[in-house]
């Protein structure tokens, strides 16, 4: 039996299904570190053409100690869950993006 809840219609759901839209939401990225291009600028160049403009609100970024990755938070106001999972999985197919969260 599972613990996610189902909707009248016996359809389960999972998390994305109660946010409310439009909302703000954070990406989190972890992405290899590369001089020619940080991170973030990485990042905002993959959202940028996915979103209406001035929905990229801010991000910020932070380096591991040892320096090879860097950390990328990207606050997007999204209009509706088809936006979050194409940012998603285009943030996520990158090679350059180890993990996403």
């Amino acid at each position: 039996m599972s613990d996610v809840p189902s909707s009248p219609d016996s359809t389960p759901k999972d998390g994305f299904d109660f946010i409310e839209y439009p909302c703000d939401f954070a990406f989190k990225a972890m992405c290899r570190t590369q001089d020619e291009q940080p991170a973030a600028d990485y990042i905002r160049g993959l959202i940028t053409p996915m979103v209406d403009d001035n929905a990229l609100l801010k991000t910020s970024t932070n380096t591991s100690r040892t320096g090879k990755f860097e950390s990328v938070t990207a606050v997007v106001r999204l209009q509706n869950r088809e936006q979050l999972e194409a940012i998603y999985l285009l943030i996520s197919q990158s090679s350059r993006v180890v993990m996403t969260l």
